[in-house]
């Protein structure tokens, strides 16, 4: 008994890693399980541009046209778009473990109670993104990069119609203010600002969300992460956990 409590503190590192890697790969595959009903999805879409416009925000078009003078520029945004999502995300989640635990611990569970929100919606409100619902956007990824990454004939790589919410929004939000909440120096506080703000103004430009869609990503992690809070109060990691 005496070695198996030892061992935890060793053993408690790659659980936990294990477990938000392992859980974000249930989600990507369970996104891809859900049946494309491609109709609905582009009508939600319109939905959306709709909506926006009342809002006077649809600002998506005017965006990208601004930016497709700059190739090169939407080329590095185009993998910015591939290589980010999960990539960072990770990074941050062995970051703050080793940085705060009790830290991890709220994130870890905000995170992954919003993203099983977010599939359910997937679900149940399929959304075309805007480079697929005939808004005058075009698919900069497939365009300058060539790489396409879904499309109503071309589904190998993700479920192109779960636009809404746009968890690439909603993480990156909320790894930028676990960032600025546990970061110490300047340099890194400041990465907790421009991660964030680089990924909304990408997801607009590849053409892969509404503003709509970011917007919604945000508040399906604030419910996240509200849910979850209340089994936090009075609540620790064990003490072989907060070892340092």
């Amino acid at each position: 008994m005496h070695q198996v409590r030892r061992a935890l503190p060793r053993l408690d590192p790659i659980f936990q890693i294990t477990l938000v890697i392992g859980l974000a790969e249930a989600y990507r595959l369970l996104r891809r399980l859900i049946p494309t009903d491609w109709p609905q999805a582009i009508a939600n879409a319109h939905h959306v541009l709709r909506l926006e416009q009342v809002s006077h925000i649809a600002w998506e078009r005017g965006i990208q046209q601004w930016f497709l003078q700059f190739p090169v520029l939407v080329r590095g945004m185009n993998w910015f778009y591939l290589s980010s999502h999960f990539v960072v995300t990770g990074v941050f989640f062995v970051w703050l473990y080793w940085r705060d635990r009790e830290g991890f611990a709220i994130f870890r569970d905000g995170f992954l109670l919003a993203t099983a929100i977010a599939l359910v919606i997937h679900w149940r409100y399929p959304t075309a993104p805007p480079r697929l619902a005939q808004a005058g956007i075009k698919d900069t990824i497939d365009l300058y990069s060539g790489v396409n990454i879904g499309s109503p004939h071309h589904e190998r790589f993700s479920n192109p119609v779960a636009a809404v919410p746009s968890l690439h929004a909603g993480w990156a939000i909320a790894v930028g203010a676990g960032v600025l909440l546990y970061a110490r120096s300047f340099v890194t506080r400041a990465a907790g600002v421009l991660y964030p703000a680089a990924v909304l103004l990408t997801i607009v430009v590849t053409g892969n969300h509404f503003i709509f869609d970011a917007v919604a990503g945000a508040l399906v992690m604030a419910v996240g992460f509200a849910a979850t809070a209340p089994f936090r109060v009075g609540a620790r990691e064990p003490a072989y956990a907060r070892s340092s």
